[in-house]
């Protein structure tokens, strides 16, 4: 185990751990105030809540948990090829996208991992964990955080793993699908790990998993889209003799079967297309709102393709730490601080893009603060 590993995991055992957005309890406890009454802005979930299917799933799974899940989750990979016109044997199933990801580099026995800054935390905590060395390749603030491909591949060896955020955590940016899909082409010793958790928010753009390239895992989350958080639930798309060899090494039973039930329901749910346009929808259009009322406070606000928005404070505002503890406590309202994501500093906050009430309910509560 490495040693920042090891000191990060001191850290945390020693006090509240907000390393990832949507810690209610710990935020209950930093307001002084019930869970339940909290505005949760940290995490990244769909504002409309589960469908209607899931909690009919859920509901009537409950008499089967007497029994252990099927470990391949047969009827769930079906489910999965069926929506995205992919064959189930490509089909990877996890306990989240998170368990994947921690897994990936052990499982591909990555020489090293190259990750963009920022990026999402844990594609280089997992690096950290397996011991593989860890490329950082930061992304200019001054045109976005946009990823330029011809200058990320300078930086590729044989046997590396890139991962790629489609859209990127927490800038909200995409990377153009054709140009990328030709990178990865173009580089067939190198395996690319694309990050698909929240692509269902993001109108237009085709999944990448219906590349069938040999040296693509395409990650993808039913927890964000579907608010499932708590059941946790995501898989890899990817060529099948990859997907076989890897299920042999992931533990069995790592999908519970209210899961695999939920996920299953959702996927053969009729009425998936209204819910998913519904909420397109609504996640485009209070995203606007958001950007242009945010601009207006004089805040920098990154443009973003998916259901959260990357901010950063005027030089005369109060640090990101201090702005988010104060909209905590005075009005139960929790951000997500991102002075730790590596290329931002302490004037960073990531806000998720949820109802209009709620939205600007926040704005309000900046606009104060402010």
């Amino acid at each position: 185990m490495s040693r920042l590993f090891r000191a990060e995991q001191t850290q945390q055992d020693g006090q509240d751990s907000l390393r990832h957005g949507g810690n209610l309890e710990v935020l209950a406890r930093r307001s002084g105030r019930a869970a339940a009454s909290l505005l949760d802005f940290s995490a990244n979930i769909n504002p409309l809540g589960m469908p209607a299917a899931a909690r009919a799933a859920l509901i009537a799974g409950i008499d089967a948990l007497g029994h252990y899940p099927d470990p391949a989750c047969t009827a769930l990979r079906a489910a999965i090829g069926q929506h995205l016109d992919v064959a189930s044997d490509q089909i990877l199933v996890g306990n989240g996208a998170e368990q994947l990801i921690w897994w990936l580099p052990r499982l591909l026995d990555a020489r090293r991992v190259l990750v963009t800054a920022p990026a999402y935390l844990d594609y280089g905590r997992a690096a950290e964990v397996w011991q593989r060395p860890l490329v950082s390749i930061p992304l200019p603030p001054e045109d976005g955080f946009a990823l330029d491909l011809e200058r990320l591949s300078t930086q590729f060896r044989a046997g590396d793993l890139v991962w790629i955020g489609q859209p990127n955590n927490p800038t909200g940016r995409l990377v153009d699908p054709e140009a990328l899909r030709r990178a990865v082409i173009a580089h067939p010793r190198v395996d690319w790990a694309i990050d698909e958790a929240f692509i269902d928010f993001v109108s237009g753009t085709e999944s990448a998993a219906r590349w069938a390239l040999p040296n693509l895992i395409v990650i993808r989350s039913m927890t964000k889209f579907y608010a499932l958080a708590g059941l946790r639930l995501g898989y890899a798309v990817l060529a099948p003799t990859r997907a076989a060899a890897f299920m042999r090494l992931l533990p069995e039973w790592s999908v519970n079967s209210l899961a695999a039930a939920a996920g299953t329901a959702i996927l053969n749910d009729p009425a998936l297309p209204e819910f998913s346009q519904r909420t397109r929808t609504l996640i485009g259009t209070e995203r606007r709102r958001l950007t242009e009322a945010l601009r207006r406070l004089g805040l920098e606000v990154i443009d973003s393709a998916a259901n959260y928005l990357l901010l950063r404070l005027p030089e005369q505002a109060p640090m990101a730490a201090e702005l988010a503890a104060r909209l905590l406590r005075s009005e139960g309202i929790a951000v997500r601080v991102c002075d730790d994501y590596a290329g931002l500093d302490a004037r960073y906050l990531r806000i998720a893009v949820r109802l209009e009430a709620e939205n600007r309910r926040l704005l309000a509560a900046m606009r104060r603060l402010l």
